[in-house]
Order: C-alpha cells, then sequence, then structure tokens
C-alpha cells in the first residue's frame, strides 16, 4: 500500500510525492508514519521532516504546523519549508 506525502505552506504546495515512510518533527517528540497508520492530527515543531522516497532519506527544515494523517496519506501544512542545504 503506497504512502502520499504532500507539504504545503501559505506560500505554495511544495510537494506530492509517493513515500515508504514519512518521520515528523513532532510537538511532543518525533514519531513515524508507515502505510495503514492510524488516523490522527498532531501539532509540529520546528525541526526537521524526513522521508524516505524510492530507498533514498531526503528530508526538509519546517518551521512548524500540523501533519493530518490518514492510512494512505500524510499531509504536511508548515509555516514554512526548507531545503536543509539552505
Amino acid at each position: 500500500m503506497p504512502l502520499r506525502l504532500f507539504l504545503v505552506t501559505p506560500q505554495k504546495r511544495v510537494m506530492d510525492t509517493e513515500v515508504e515512510s514519512v518521520l515528523c518533527p513532532g510537538s511532543e517528540g518525533e514519531f513515524g508514519v508507515l502505510p495503514g497508520h492510524e488516523p490522527l492530527l498532531a501539532p509540529l515543531a520546528e525541526g526537521r521532516l524526513e522521508w524516505t522516497e524510492r530507498g533514498a532519506r531526503r528530508s526538509v527544515q519546517i518551521g512548524g504546523g500540523f501533519a493530518e494523517v490518514t492510512q494512505e496519506r500524510v499531509v504536511i501544512l508548515a509555516d514554512s519549508a526548507e531545503a536543509p542545504e539552505s
């Protein structure tokens, strides 16, 4: 079962891609998401959003926000998003 990752900021849609897993910087600590995860809505802290896409680990720095998780998707509504090298 694929997992879709959407990353959106107030300025634009940053990403819409299929991933194997996601690691989110939750306000109470990091949490991981795999396909079939129980639905949840969680506040996010400023930190690194990481995911595995086609076997490669990728990441982006986010400025907090919220994560909406369902069994087949993760929607990240972030205050800001920057590539780690920025």
